[in-house]
């Protein structure tokens, strides 16, 4: 029979609304206190989960002390995922946090660091990797019998512009990447390993309402070989999500009507081949990451989105927040050294 958790959920609004609609009993999940400091979010939440007033709280450290739980989630503001998380921890128990897992670097290895020392599973909601698209372009990178894999990837073109006016909880410096590359980034992990080093750069528009630059672009080299074409913006006047892939084997892309094609690498100058659409396989989404947790909680199986393995989401956040404010190639072996800068 499976084991159900009894979950406290920290942060019940926007972000906060997903796990409330997927911990179900068969999925291993029971809601059993909500937490906010809004009175119309435990309101609308209490309803979706049917809990009494009695189980909702405005602040965290009372919901943990008086409600006996066996994991939190946590989908506050990035800005309090660390000191959230180690409440949660003071009482050992396993927590998912939202992403971005920190707003810097330093907090991120904080954070790391506190959960090593608790010794439970952590986990953060990296939920893009377990998306269609995303798990149908892994098999295809990593699947030599694929119809449509690629061979090695030498180029990639990753882009996503996004209309996002209002700065809401966006508005310390960097946000945008520590709240929304950190996504993109776990993708590029998932698909071609750690990076090497990035030259990135950020700006913003005439018309933004951001105190700090918001929309970022670089250059990533894997170090698997791969070199990735970045740009993410929240100025933009119109959504849209570019993923190119070339390889020596063929071309993988998402076309303007968000199907995956492919075609083989022409060898004639200037030759094209016929596309065809790849099919995207099955994936759980945000159900993937709720899995993954309970594997971690019950099983002790380690997923990619671990806290630890989620620090080199981070670190290539950093990577990118340096090559930024220091206008030069940043590598990744400086992350680790945490000290004077290494040059090529």
């Amino acid at each position: 029979m499976l084991r159900v958790l009894r979950s406290i959920h920290i942060g019940v609004a926007n972000r906060g609304v997903w796990p409330l609609t997927l911990c179900t009993p068969h999925r291993g999940f029971r809601p059993v206190a909500l937490v906010d400091i809004s009175q119309q979010a435990l309101q609308q939440a209490r309803a979706r989960v049917g809990l009494p007033e009695s189980a909702c709280f405005t602040d965290a450290q009372q919901a943990l002390e008086q409600v006996q739980a066996d994991c939190v989630i946590i989908c506050a503001p990035t800005r309090f995922h660390l000191p959230l998380t180690k409440l949660a921890l003071s009482k050992r128990l396993p927590v998912l946090v939202e992403k971005g897992m920190a707003p810097d670097f330093a907090s991120a290895v904080e954070f790391v660091r506190a959960v090593e020392q608790a010794g439970v599973p952590v986990c953060i909601a990296q939920n893009y990797r377990y998306g269609p698209m995303e798990r149908t372009i892994l098999n295809c990178i990593s699947d030599p019998s694929h119809p449509a894999h690629t061979g090695f990837v030498y180029c990639m073109d990753y882009i996503q512009h996004r209309v996002r006016p209002e700065p809401r909880t966006l508005t310390y410096p960097f946000a945008s990447v520590w709240d929304m590359s950190c996504h993109h980034f776990d993708n590029l992990l998932a698909w071609f390993g750690p990076a090497e080093w990035m030259q990135a750069a950020s700006f913003a528009a005439p018309w933004s309402a951001y105190p700090h630059d918001n929309n970022t672009s670089a250059i990533i080299r894997m170090a698997s070989g791969t070199t990735v074409n970045y740009c993410h913006t929240h100025d933009a006047s119109r959504g849209q999500l570019v993923v190119s892939l070339h390889g020596q084997r063929g071309a993988l892309w998402l076309n303007d009507a968000g199907e995956i094609q492919f075609s083989q690498r022409p060898t004639e100058q200037f030759g094209t081949r016929p596309a065809q659409v790849v099919p995207r396989v099955e994936a759980p989404g945000q159900a993937g990451v709720l899995a993954d947790f309970y594997r971690y909680i019950t099983e002790g199986v380690e997923p990619g989105i671990s806290a630890r393995n989620n620090l080199q989401v981070m670190a290539m956040c950093e990577m990118m927040v340096r090559a930024i404010t220091t206008g030069r190639r940043v590598y990744r072996r400086e992350i680790d050294q945490q000290g004077e800068p290494a040059h090529e």
